[in-house]
This record gives C-alpha cells, sequence and structure tokens, in this order.
C-alpha cells in the first residue's frame, strides 16, 4: 500500500534514524520512563510453582502479539510478598532481555490481574498513555530492534542491562491526535497482517497432522483400503491387514553393543535433523555440545540401517542412521536382524501411534533414567511382508515430501509477513510515511463490491503504483490474477480460461478497459502493437475504497512488491505457474516440481505456445515462487480448459516482453 511522506523532515541528530518529520521529538526511553527493572526467579527454581496463586511471567509467555497464558506458572501469595518491586501495572511494557527471544515485547492488559515477572523479562513503565503504546509499537520494527541487535553483538552477549535498554532511541509525534491516528493505523494493520500469520500457522498444524495420520495409517494399515483387516491384540496397532502379524521386538532388531572403531565420528540423534556427525550439528545449530576427547570404551559403533534411542525418543521417536559412526553409552543402537526394511521402519518409529506407546513407558524414566533395550522390546511389532513394507515406504516417500514442501511455503510465508509487519512499524512510528490522511476519512462498505467493480478497482490500484513502459493489457491480466487467488479477493469472481499469455479472464477485461475510463481514473490507448495506460484527472481516488479490503491487500501488496516492475513474460510465467499449481491443488494431484512444470508448460495441458518457453526459465521461476513464499493453497475456481485453446487470440496475444 502507497502512502505520501510528510512536508517537511529535519535531521534527527541519529544516523541510523535519519530525517523525521519537522514537528516530532527525538527522545531516549529513559526519558519517558519511569521504571526500567526487571523482576526475580523466585528462589528454590520450578519447586516454587504451585497450581494456584499469582500469576508468574516468563520470557515464553511474552510475545509480540500479546502475553501468551496457556503455560503460565504461579506462585504462592507468601512468595509474591518476598519479590516486592517486581509486581506489574496495567499498561506496563514487558520486553524479553536474555535469550533467543531478546526483544520480544508485550503490553499487560488491565484484565491481567496481579502478576509478577522473572529476571529474564524487563518492566518498562511509562505515565503517559501516547509515548507508551507509540513505544509499544515501536519496540516490534526494526529500528529499534536493530539498536538491540546492535548492542546485543557488541557488550550484551548475555542480555540487555538497564542503561542500554534506557537508551534506546525513538522518535515523538508532538501531538496527542497524531498519536491516536498512528496507534490506531497500526492496530489495524497489524491485526490483519497477524491474521494472515495466524492462517499460516494454522495451515502448518494441518498439514502437520495430515502427515502424522497419513503415517500412522499406512504403517498399521497399509496404502490398500479393500484389503480385510483383523485384530492386531495390540492396542497401539489396532487392526491389521490379515497378510500381517504381530512379533515381538527383538525379533526383529538386536542390541549393537560394539566398542566404537577408532575410525568412528561421533554422532549426534537429532529430532531436527536425525543422525548426522556432531561436528555438523554443531555447525548447524550454532551451539556446542558435549563431546568425548578422551577414549572410546564409553562410545557404541553405528552403521547405516541402525536405529539410535535416545531420551527424547518419548518426544519424536527413535532415528534411523546412515551414516557410520559412534554414538555415547546413553544411547540405544538397534540393529535390524531380518524382515525389515529400514525406510518403512523409519516412518513406523516416527508414528504417533508408536510414540505414543514409548510414552506409556515413561514411568520407567521419572528417575533420570536413560531408555534401554529392556524397554524397546516391551512393544510388540507388526511383522509385514518385506515387498508391502518397499510399497508403503515408497509410496510415503512420495507423499509426504508433498506434504513437507507446503508447510516449508507456509513457514517462508510466515517469515514474509514478519518482515512486513517490522518494515510496516519502522516506516510508520520514524514518520517515513504519513498516515494521517489515509485514516481521516475511511470508507468502510458494509456490502460486496460487484464483479465489475472489484475488478475496476484493483485494476486502478496495479496502475497508480506500476504504471510504465512495462505495463500492457497482459502485465495487468497477469498481476490482477495472481492478486486474485494469492490475495483470496472473493469478490473478483474471476473465471480464467487456460489461453496463450496464461489464465485469461476476457469478461473482466473488457469491463476495466471500459470502466476506467469511466471512473476518470486510467484509459486504455493502443499504442502500435500494445495496449498502454493514460493517468486521468481522477487518478489515485480509488484508494478510498481499499479499505474494504483490509483483510486482503498484506498479500495483494506481497504479489505487486515481487512483480511490478517484472516484465509481461516473467509475469505470464508465474502467472501460468501459480495458476497450474493451485489446479493441481483443487483437483488432489501431486504438486511435486515435475507435476507443476508438465501441467503448466506442456501444450497437452495448457497451450502449444508454452513449450517455447526455456525449460530452465520454467524451473528457475518456480524455484523463485517457492524462494519468495508466493505459493497457492486451493483457493479460488479451477482454470477451464477450452476448445479453441491452441489458438492464440486477439484479446491475449503476447506483447512485446
Amino acid at each position: 500500500m502507497s502512502f505520501p511522506r510528510y512536508e517537511r523532515y529535519k535531521d534527527s541528530g541519529v544516523e541510523w534514524l535519519g530525517a523525521v518529520p519537522e514537528h516530532w521529538e527525538v527522545t531516549k526511553v529513559k526519558r519517558v520512563a519511569t521504571k526500567i527493572g526487571s523482576g526475580k526467579t523466585p528462589r528454590g527454581g520450578s519447586e516454587v510453582y504451585v497450581s494456584e496463586g499469582v500469576i508468574f511471567l516468563r520470557s515464553q509467555n511474552v510475545h509480540d502479539t500479546g502475553l501468551r497464558l496457556d503455560d503460565v506458572v504461579f506462585i504462592s501469595p507468601a512468595m509474591d510478598e518476598e519479590m516486592d518491586n517486581t509486581r506489574v501495572q496495567a499498561g506496563d511494557i514487558l520486553l524479553n532481555v536474555t535469550g533467543g527471544s531478546i526483544g520480544r515485547t508485550s503490553v499487560v492488559p488491565s484484565s491481567l490481574g496481579a502478576a509478577n515477572v522473572s529476571q529474564h523479562v524487563c518492566i518498562i513503565r511509562i505515565p503517559d498513555s501516547n509515548s507508551r503504546d507509540f513505544l509499544a509499537t515501536a519496540i516490534q520494527g526494526s529500528v529499534i530492534r536493530s539498536q538491540i541487535e546492535l548492542v546485543q553483538n557488541g557488550a550484551a552477549r548475555d542480555g540487555l542491562n538497564f542503561e542500554q535498554i534506557g537508551n534506546l532511541v525513538f522518535a515523538l509525534p508532538s501531538s496527542s491526535e497524531e498519536f491516536h491516528v498512528i496507534t490506531n493505523f497500526l492496530h489495524h494493520e497489524l491485526e490483519q497482517i497477524d491474521t494472515l500469520i495466524d492462517e499460516q500457522r494454522r495451515l502448518i498444524d494441518f498439514l502437520k497432522e495430515k502427515r502424522q495420520a497419513m503415517i500412522s495409517h499406512a504403517v498399521t494399515n497399509g496404502i490398500d483400503p479393500s484389503r480385510a483387516t483383523k485384530p492386531s491384540g495390540v492396542g497401539w496397532l489396532g487392526n491389521i491387514p490379515v497378510s500381517w502379524a504381530v512379533v515381538g521386538s527383538r525379533r526383529l532388531f538386536r542390541l549393537r553393543n560394539e566398542r566404537a572403531w577408532a575410525s568412528d565420528q561421533q554422532l549426534t540423534a537429532s529430532q531436527k535433523y536425525g543422525m548426522l556427525f556432531q561436528s555438523e550439528f554443531v555447525e548447524l545449530e550454532g551451539r556446542r555440545v558435549v563431546e568425548v576427547i578422551q577414549g572410546t570404551d564409553s562410545l557404541r559403533h553405528v552403521e547405516p540401517n541402525d536405529f539410535v534411542i535416545s531420551l527424547r525418543s518419548f518426544q519424536g521417536g527413535i532415528e534411523w542412521c546412515k551414516l557410520f559412526g559412534s554414538v555415547t553409552f546413553h544411547y540405544v543402537v538397534l540393529a535390524p536382524i531380518k524382515n525389515v526394511h529400514p525406510p518403512f521402519f523409519a516412518y513406523l518409529f516416527k508414528s504417533m501411534a508408536y510414540i505414543q506407546a514409548l510414552r506409556s513407558t515413561t514411568n520407567l524414566i521419572r528417575d533420570g533414567q536413560d531408555l534401554r533395550y529392556s524397554h524397546f522390546v516391551l512393544i510388540d511389532l507388526p511383522l509385514v511382508p518385506i515387498e508391502e513394507q518397499r510399497e508403503i515406504a515408497s509410496y510415503l516417500d512420495q507423499k509426504i515430501p508433498q506434504i513437507d514442501e507446503l508447510s516449508a511455503l507456509a513457514h517462508v510465508a510466515i517469515e514474509r509477513l514478519q518482515e512486513r509487519r517490522s518494515a510496516l512499524i519502522s516506516e510508520v512510528v520514524t514518520g517515513k510515511i504519513d498516515v494521517r490522511a489515509y485514516m481521516a476519512k475511511p470508507v468502510m462498505n458494509a456490502t460486496r463490491y460487484s464483479s465489475g467493480f472489484a475488478h475496476q478497482l484493483l485494476a486502478a490500484e496495479i496502475l497508480d503504483r506500476y504504471n510504465s513502459q512495462r505495463m500492457g493489457r497482459i502485465k495487468l491480466q497477469k498481476l490482477i490474477h495472481l492478486c486474485e487467488y494469492h490475495g483470496q479477493v472473493s469478490e473478483l469472481q474471476g473465471d480464467y480460461s487456460r489461453k496463450a499469455a496464461g489464465p485469461f479472464d476476457a469478461r473482466a477485461m473488457a469491463g476495466i478497459s471500459k470502466n476506467l475510463k469511466k471512473q476518470k481514473w486510467f484509459e486504455e490507448v493502443k499504442e502500435g502493437e500494445r495496449y498502454v495506460y493514460r493517468p486521468l484527472e481522477k487518478r489515485g481516488e480509488h484508494k478510498k475504497y481499499l479499505t474494504h479490503w483490509q483483510h486482503e491487500m498484506p498479500r495483494i501488496d506481497e504479489v505487486l512488491s515481487l512483480l511490478g516492475n517484472f516484465r509481461t513474460r516473467e509475469c505470464e510465467i508465474i502467472s501460468t505457474l501459480y495458476a497450474a499449481w493451485n489446479d493441481l491443488l483443487i483437483d488432489g494431484g501431486p504438486t511435486d516440481d515435475a507435476s507443476i512444470l508438465h501441467e503448466a508448460s506442456s501444450a497437452e495441458r495448457w497451450h502449444k505456445s508454452k513449450e517455447q518457453i526455456a525449460p530452465e526459465r520454467w524451473k528457475k521461476a518456480l524455484q523463485w515462487m517457492k524462494d519468495k513464499g508466493l505459493a497457492p493453497v486451493g483457493y479460488g475456481k479451477h482454470t477451464r480448459h477450452t476448445a479453441g485453446q491452441i489458438e492464440t487470440t486477439t484479446e491475449e496475444a503476447h506483447e512485446p516482453a
């Protein structure tokens, strides 16, 4: 979304802050705060926590989107009395000052009640509500976060101290009215971005559940739903195919207990990465782990296709090893005996049903014992024909990466939304953009826009931002398509056919050409072999209607910021890939790279002209989309295959790229 700048600026006197609006004041946290101090950890550690009492806030409860109390702990009223000066008040800003969550902040709501904080959380108390609300949001932006990172990389590697917090610099508007406009604007905009982030998180949770359900069903029931089943007699297995049996675990796996070889490198069992060399784990995680330097008496040899049990196997299953190496005696090494296809058991040992069976033995390790082979053999395993094990593993090898890829894309989308959130905060709280006019006259429409007006509005916004020599009818159509589907703008109701230049909605484009001129926003003019758009006297007046799309605008912004300056052919390729990928999701078909590329680039599936584009160009475009998080979710209507799709119509003929 584009905004004007303030009329006049002044030098802030701070190099990294730059110019600020002339009427703003540059100040420090210590000049507006009456208290900067942290809590303390109760004597006795976690043993002092009680089931009911006074809320005790820790760093894990403090998040930019508000306090999270799902895992909050309590201290007794007697302990609360000993921890004077750590009691929070409504409106206090809480700032995490240590660990991986350093810089995360929340404001204490009036509904919280009595609560204290730990030594890892700083209380910033500001009496003036304007300054307090402004700073609470400003801390979440890149300007103050960059100051925190700068200090953290210097003398504060172990955390921020009160002096450093007090010296954080920020700029303040001069009037209450402007404070309210800015804070209201940010509250409204950030709510929309946070909603999108929550949607992606819910998608990740859904995909995680789907992944687990698919694995658990395949390794306990097989992949042929028509087969007859029988009771297994084992609770975690349930019914199994009639051709399967159940055997004791010791018939399939023995304990490998040989000492490490002199050539063995030490391995680490990680739920995040699987089995890997300890040196690689240290490099990936950026933290040191205990390594056995002298002697190998306490190390055990491991070979490829062994399985390794660690204490955390109760949480995430048993790890499949593909390397020669060694592990400490705290690990248990399982060597396959017979009737074991390792990829099948790699999935089985990661299934939730099996993990829950492992958890049923947790009473054996409550006193800090390691999980041993004697515990492993308490759980019976399915005896599956070896060929069927291969079929199931192969099936999961095909399906699970598709789910993992969608989950990875959702993580990328969250990362980009969080970056946009931080950037928006910084632009507003440093006065780089002026939101006063935007908030002064919002137009909230309780009714839905018609499809025709929605197309006019979106086209006007695209042209207002990116009208140049690179903008023509085809590029405009591709951007509209991507904004509709990625932004999930339901009012557009596009009806796209598979044409030479990608997804094309002839009726919508005809309406845009006519009505942009009628609104006096832009006029479509043909120059030579292509169409261009000439601004008219009411250009920009469409923006008052965009408030109706506050939920959709962050995704529309994402599309336009990525593609607005691209050439027509690049937009065509990406729009086509997006539509093909989205159609596969709607159909429930495979969404690996090969399937997406075939759906988009072949004459059989799309249009003969697509085969004129170099395969490498398609591949690079698809990878670029994944890197940028520009991935569909199966939203909207399927593109239509039309009888005349092999012919290139005048409306969607290629323009010069």
